[in-house]
């Protein structure tokens, strides 16, 4: 992915951010280099993908969030289109409330884009407005037989999966896509606080290390 951010509201000051400092596993954040408002971050995806959810957090080393925001969406990053809802307004989406939490909205229907923006949108507190950022989602030519859905699962007493692989990731999303891929993976952990992903088997192994999964949410293939 590539992140981009441009200050609406200052024409013609673009700025380039490296795109790790926008990421979960970053410290800091994407910062605008002003406050006030309609500022926001653009990501170029490798593909055109049907986009599932956006997960955001706030600033990692200083309180500024994004509490409110907007999507725009588009194929060519020329010609945009705002998310709308039911009734055909522009849909706002609840951000954050402080720097650290991470909140997740999905997208409903059939959200398919190249580039995605998440706007800022005025609140009450006048601030900085940082963030960080991550859009799930599935490349169009993957969706057939790698992507799939996933149902989550609460775990109960007796739910022992084999791990096959333990790796670090930076998102749900990338777990899910790591699993997809493997051919013995049935379902996943994703571990909020030290991003760590964990691929299971529903299959028993003496050599693997097994979890309890009793009261523990997981991600199923469905």
């Amino acid at each position: 992915m590539v992140f981009l951010t441009m200050q609406s509201q200052h024409p013609p000051l673009i700025l380039i951010v490296h795109y790790n400092l926008a990421r979960f596993s970053s410290s800091r954040a994407w910062c605008p280099l002003h406050g006030g408002d309609g500022h926001y971050l653009q990501v170029e995806l490798r593909n055109v993908s049907s986009l599932q959810a956006i997960q955001t957090r706030g600033r990692g080393d200083y309180p500024q969030w994004v509490s409110l925001y907007t999507v725009n969406i588009s194929m060519d990053g020329l010609t945009w289109n705002s998310i709308l809802t039911s009734t055909g307004d522009v849909k706002v989406f609840p951000g954050n409330v402080d720097k650290n939490t991470i909140v997740t909205n999905k997208l409903a229907g059939n959200v398919v884009a190249k580039y995605i923006r998440v706007i800022s949108v005025p609140d009450s507190e006048n601030r900085h407005r940082s963030m960080r950022l991550e859009v799930e989602g599935c490349p169009l030519s993957l969706l057939s037989n790698t992507c799939h859905k996933w149902e989550a699962k609460l775990g109960s007493t007796g739910d022992v999966f084999p791990v096959i692989v333990d790796t670090q990731a930076s998102n749900q999303g990338l777990c899910g896509l790591k699993c997809s891929r493997q051919t013995d993976c049935h379902s996943f952990l994703f571990d909020v606080g030290s991003t760590r992903c964990r691929l299971l088997n529903v299959s028993s192994n003496s050599s693997n290390v097994t979890v309890n999964l009793d009261g523990v949410w997981y991600f199923v293939k469905t």
